[in-house]
């Protein structure tokens, strides 16, 4: 019987929803057994999730990370919530691989992300090498991102508990720990512009190439979209995972329906928010009624966009 697959994610309260959908689908759509571990960056966040008693769950407090490594503490106060975020990332992953033995693999994921289909291929290619990670795979007309984004997104990273996983993970928390901020002119986006050096650097390091993982706003137009059934597919194949970047929710509860803008400077065919987001939208929609049932006073809206923003996506707002 193969072990139970450990995962991991973080967030803040206000992406408690997002979180909680994530953890679903991967419960809906992962054949094998698997455990979740959910670093509850506030205490709003975790008490929500503790209370929430979700199987396959472990919350744990960022307190808990920050005991074991003081560094994170030292620079906690210096940093922004999105830049300690970032820091945190490779921190959490490093406190995985301390929980599985030689040999075997944890992975990270971005919270704002969604399982459509069963994550195994993604397994299967990654087969024995140390590190997976994915690429943007930038459609022409936004390829010009990768300069400030970088070629690698980081909502998906598998690492392997062996002497060159390790060394990735040490040297990428590192790095994060020295300088882990949002700077386009300089190249930086927090902690994934750091992950362009890595197949130079690790020799046992795995680039997924399944079309269906690693979908993103950045990418969807570089695909033939279709269906079998509900299930989305993007040039005959399944979509695994998407991303769910620069998504906003205005309302999770208007007379019942939850309203979002699917992308902020992005725009969709119905297929794709037929297939992609409206999937999406029920899931968080769900998500926030498990919320709200154990934490009525929850802030689950985004930051509010502003009048040009909502000018420049009136037509692409959903409402599910």
């Amino acid at each position: 019987m193969s072990r139970a697959r450990l995962f991991g994610t973080l967030f803040y309260a206000n992406y408690l929803t997002r979180a909680l959908a994530l953890y679903r689908s991967l419960e809906a759509h992962f054949a094998g057994d698997f455990t979740l571990v959910m670093l509850c960056m506030d205490e709003a966040a975790r008490r929500v999730i503790e209370q929430l008693e979700l199987p396959h769950v472990e919350a744990v407090p960022v307190s808990d990370l920050e005991r074991t490594f003081q560094e994170l503490a030292a620079v906690k106060l210096q940093r922004t919530i999105a830049e300690y975020s970032w820091t945190v990332t490779p921190f959490l992953l490093r406190r995985l691989l301390g929980r599985v033995a030689p040999g075997d693999s944890v992975v990270y994921l971005d919270a704002d992300m969604m399982f459509y289909s069963d994550p195994q291929p993604i397994f299967d290619e990654w087969g024995g090498a140390d590190i997976a990670i994915h690429e943007h795979r930038y459609a022409p007309r936004h390829h010009h991102f990768e300069r400030t984004s970088g070629r690698f997104n980081v909502g998906w990273v598998g690492v392997r508990n062996s002497d060159q996983g390790k060394r990735c993970v040490e040297r990428w928390a590192g790095q994060c720990i020295a300088r882990c901020v949002h700077d386009p002119a300089r190249g930086l986006c927090g902690d994934q512009t750091y992950l362009d050096e890595w197949p130079a650097l690790y020799d046992r390091l795995v680039v997924l190439q399944h079309k269906g993982a690693g979908l993103g706003p950045w990418n969807l137009d570089r695909y033939t979209m279709s269906a079998a059934g509900t299930a989305p597919y993007v040039d005959g194949m399944p979509v695994i995972f998407y991303h769910f970047s620069a998504l906003r929710i205005l309302h999770a509860n208007l007379f019942g329906h939850l309203v979002i803008i699917p992308a902020l400077g992005y725009r969709f065919a119905p297929i794709q928010r037929r297939l992609i987001y409206r999937p999406y939208a029920e899931r968080l929609r769900a998500a926030a009624r498990e919320v709200r049932a154990v934490a009525a006073g929850a802030a689950l809206v985004d930051r509010r966009p502003t009048l040009p923003e909502i000018r420049a996506m009136r037509r692409g707002i959903l409402v599910v």
